[in-house]
């Protein structure tokens, strides 16, 4: 007979036993990896059966039963529970008038719920007629009522649901919802395991207006350090019969070859109007440029080469501007010391074909460049308090094509440029004092003051209008200018740790000796820049500030202001930004303020995420977002707004998704106010 603890036994046959427990106490059974407890147990030795009944719970193995009554067979390790509940691995409970245990991993329920909530009240449910579920495989129910917080909010006579605790082949849930201009929504999903270390997901997006979708997403780890995701899905437009598509991904792998890194990202549509009108994502709907690339990156200090592959669209209202890398090989030499660290060498070079499209009136068209930029420095100080440096470049690049007088069109003229660059930096003599008293988390404070000066004088190349504008490399402005500054921090040492920046205040001005395009001495004042001060405050690795400015003492007016700041905590974070530009001369100022951040209303239960991005100067909102986050230990419910004022046609867009522990997204609602 199985081992029977706790209970008076009584011999009613030829094999069969009964085991009642005192008052308040519970009969032990125990059998192999099965541990049944009850105020009786009646038990047959000979068949090896049990019955259990009164407060009956069975433990076997992460799987725990509770119950009134216990028909089981030990011998199969099958058996019926009356009014009974079932705890399963990983996370499901079951809960049925009649809940029967018919294999290993197999169960069926009568007139039941199943649920990935705990406690006896959960927050949602499955309230079915009858099912079977099969750790590892599927729950299959019929007539199946959901029930969000005792709501019926879908019936279905039939619902197939992955129990799957590890990857295995099958249907997942599917989701349902409501769209305003696309009608109802079923969404459904197949999973495919493609071996140890690839799998992937087909799905069907299914709309009663306008849409039909289809998907493919495929994961795969061929190896400890590369990792690869892509979705392809093509849609048929209802309204127009036309195929639409989108498709994005990446790849990245970090063991193609010693000292070698790979990654390709990429994000591609067939329409603007499509990618943006068919995604629910409001960050994918308000996006203002898609980029795509590939780079193959090798190291080996103090070389680097890179070869580089990449796309960018940038919209502008109606108008596409598209620059393309195809491809580029790029070399950089790291500053290396030569004759015992008395000079400096470093170099960039690149070579490859380049692709421009930037609409009506600018040029387009593709052509090749090739550039090489050596540099050399020298530290001419050895002095602790005063740093000198000097340093010397040649930049080469050549265009296969080159832009016509009125910088409109490519031509197929070539054109080399050439242009020298000489520099040096001052920075010192700095005087400091250290305050012992400390101040917050510092034990102790140090103020340093030091003036900074930095020359620059960049030769002007033949003909440098000609030189077509991609990038940096391009970018080009000649002149011979020194920019003096005044430059405080405020450092701290805590307790325990190296100093740090706390605070620094820079006030600083550019001195032109000479302007671009022959400058008369009529234009004498314009060589004194605006003055502009920086002021950075770190006081902890959660806050910081910045703020900035420039002042025109020519003009007698502030040209430009900014301000940003951040404040990050363990569940909230607030971000600022305030832009003020007012250029001498330009009637109309611009002045921005954006700001995004969240914060828990109630903890781990309400939380709200804003974002703002509004025009002071026109007193207009441009783009205002908000996302309240309800959360509990097995669901989640997403409610986000936003309002987009940005463009000729404002629009107002909202969201309603239930996301269910052990399920996924289940439920999605999308939709669109009247502006």
């Amino acid at each position: 007979m199985p081992d029977g603890k706790g209970g008076r036994q009584t011999l009613i046959g030829d094999s069969l036993y009964e085991v009642e427990a005192p008052e308040g106490e519970r009969v032990t059974v125990e059998y192999q990896d099965i541990k049944l407890q009850a105020k009786t147990v009646r038990a047959d030795t000979k068949k090896r059966t049990v019955v259990a009944e009164g407060d009956v719970v069975l433990e076997q193995g992460p799987t725990r039963l509770t119950g009134v009554r216990l028909d089981l067979d030990l011998a199969e390790k099958i058996g019926v529970l009356t009014d009974g509940a079932a705890d399963l691995e990983g996370g499901l409970h079951l809960r049925g008038a009649v809940l029967a245990k018919v294999g290993p991993k197999t169960f069926t329920i009568t007139d039941g719920t199943l649920t990935a909530c705990d406690g006896d009240h959960p927050t949602w449910a499955f309230h079915l007629a009858s099912g079977r579920v099969t750790l590892d495989g599927y729950a299959r129910l019929k007539t199946v009522v959901f029930r969000f917080a005792g709501v019926p909010l879908l019936y279905t006579p039939y619902l197939l649901w992955p129990a799957l605790q590890d990857r295995v082949s099958g249907f997942l849930v599917p989701a349902v919802g409501y769209s305003s201009d696309r009608g109802g929504f079923l969404g459904l999903s197949y999973y495919r395991v493609l071996g140890r270390s690839a799998d992937a997901t087909l799905t069907a997006e299914l709309y009663t207006k306008r849409y039909t979708g289809l998907g493919l997403e495929l994961r795969a780890r061929p190896s400890e350090k590369t990792v690869f995701e892509g979705f392809y899905q093509p849609v048929y437009q209802q309204d127009d019969g036309r195929w639409q598509w989108q498709t994005r991904g990446t790849l990245k792998s970090d063991d193609l070859a010693p000292k070698t890194r790979g990654v390709v990202s990429w994000i591609d549509f067939s329409d603007i109007g499509f990618f943006q009108s068919y995604n629910r994502d409001f960050n994918l709907t308000s996006t203002r440029s898609v980029k795509s690339g590939a780079f193959v990156t090798f190291t080996s200090d103090p070389f680097a080469v890179n070869l580089r592959l990449d796309r960018e669209l940038a919209f502008y209202g109606p108008t596409e501007a598209l620059s393309e890398r195809l491809p580029l090989v790029e070399g950089r030499l790291r500053p290396t010391p030569l004759l015992g660290q008395r000079l400096f060498a470093e170099a960039t070079a690149q070579g490859g074909f380049l692709k421009i499209d930037r609409g009506p009136g600018q040029p387009a068209g593709s052509y090749g460049r090739f550039d090489l930029f050596p540099k050399v420095s020298a530290p001419l100080s050895s002095i602790p308090w005063l740093s000198l440096q000097a340093d010397a470049g040649l930049r080469l690049t050549t265009y296969t094509q080159s832009l016509d007088d009125r910088q409109t069109a490519l031509v197929a003229e070539r054109y080399d440029r050439a242009y020298g660059t000489f520099g040096a930096q001052l920075t010192g003599p700095s005087f400091s004092r250290i305050f012992e008293s400390g101040l917050g988390p510092f034990t102790k404070l140090k103020h340093v003051i030091e003036p900074r000066v930095d020359w620059s004088y960049v030769t002007e190349p033949a003909g440098m209008r000609r030189a077509p504008q991609f990038d940096e490399v391009d970018t080009l402005v000649p002149g011979n200018s020194l920019r003096y500054a005044l430059v405080q921090r405020l450092l701290g040492k805590e307790k325990a740790g190296a100093a740090r920046d706390v605070a620094s205040l820079e006030i600083g001005q550019t001195y032109s000796f000479s302007l671009p395009g022959g400058a008369t001495s009529s234009t004498t004042l314009a060589k004194h820049s605006p003055v502009d001060a920086t002021l950075r405050v770190n006081p902890s690795s959660n806050v910081n500030v910045d703020a900035r400015t420039t002042y025109d003492f020519h003009a007698g007016q502030m040209t430009s202001a900014s301000l940003s700041a951040g404040l990050t905590g363990k569940d909230s974070t607030l971000q600022l930004s305030l832009y003020d530009s007012r250029p001498v001369g330009v009637p109309e100022a611009s002045t921005q303020l954006r700001a995004f951040g969240g914060l828990p209303i109630v903890k781990k239960l309400l939380r709200l995420d804003l974002q703002v991005n509004y025009d002071i100067g026109k007193g207009k909102m441009l783009e205002s977002r908000s996302l309240l986050t309800v959360e509990g230990s097995c669901f989640k419910i997403l409610l986000e707004y936003r309002d987009l004022r940005i463009g000729s046609v404002p629009s107002r867009d909202f969201r309603i998704g239930l996301n269910l522990k052990n399920v996924g997204s289940f439920l999605d609602f999308t939709g669109s106010v009247s502006p």
